[in-house]
């Protein structure tokens, strides 16, 4: 199934060019130099919570039953980045633990901001252990992939999260029933990202967040900062529990809310 709420071709989303606005107007010198401080007073904060002992459990738990699940027919796709190889058509290491994860908590309804090829849409996919009972909604500006379309269990969603037609098309599809897993994996700043848990949080009421690539710059570091002082022993880089999911310098967030 698929709905379209993408603009125009070639042109961004009104909303995401308001928060960029909003950032940039934010990030005066004066502003960044406060923000600088306040992320090493956030980072001490965070530094000294330690993780339940249950949701190191839970990593640990996900990645080992992912192993057992097969993806070898799930790929991330076309590489946004220069290495040489352009298109990957075999499973990253923390699709094995979205699967992992999906199964060993019996996630169902599972809400993903963006989607890019698919590759983590099909691995949470795989994880539900009753297919007929999946409903995996997924969200991205791009339409990589036209054969998620056709894909049982998945619904895609072309536009942007932020915005007002996508924001009702997901209550409209999930209901008012909390979700399983919210997953988010999109625009990788401070403020996007925000956006992205603040009102899917409220809206969704996931059992579980993940948030990808929470260390991969100067923005994402700070909002982890954020939701670690915030959410306490209930936040986890699951990279720090098992390294073998994700890079030292990209990390892989979970969060467990109720």
């Amino acid at each position: 199934m698929i709905a379209d709420f993408s603009d125009s071709p070639g042109l961004m989303n009104s909303v995401s060019r308001l928060l960029r606005r909003v950032a940039n107007r934010i990030h005066t010198p004066a502003a960044t130099e406060k923000i600088l401080q306040l992320d090493g007073d956030l980072a001490d904060k965070g530094a000294v919570k330690a993780s339940n002992p249950s949701l190191t459990a839970i990593v640990e738990q996900a990645w080992a039953q992912g192993q057992s699940i097969d993806l070898s027919t799930v790929g991330y796709g076309p590489a946004h980045w220069n290495n040489g190889k352009k298109f990957y058509d075999t499973p990253f290491p923390y699709y094995f633990f979205l699967a992992g994860f999906v199964r060993s908590q019996n996630c169902k309804r599972i809400f993903e901001i963006g989607t890019h090829f698919g590759g983590s849409t099909n691995a949470m996919l795989r994880g539900v252990a009753d297919p007929s009972e999946a409903h995996v909604v997924t969200v991205d500006v791009t339409d990589l992939n036209p054969t998620l379309h056709q894909t049982p269990g998945i619904v895609k969603v072309i536009g942007d999260a932020n915005s007002e037609g996508v924001i009702k098309m997901a209550v409209a599809t999930m209901g008012d029933a909390p979700i399983d897993l919210l997953y988010v994996d999109a625009a990788h700043d401070f403020v996007p990202t925000l956006v992205n848990l603040g009102l899917y949080i409220l809206l969704l009421k996931p059992r579980f967040v993940v948030i990808d690539d929470i260390v991969l710059n100067d923005g994402m570091r700070s909002l982890w900062n954020v939701v670690r002082v915030t959410q306490g022993a209930s936040a986890i880089n699951c990279a720090d529990v098992v390294p073998a999911i994700r890079e030292p310098n990209v990390g892989f967030g979970l969060l467990w809310l109720r």
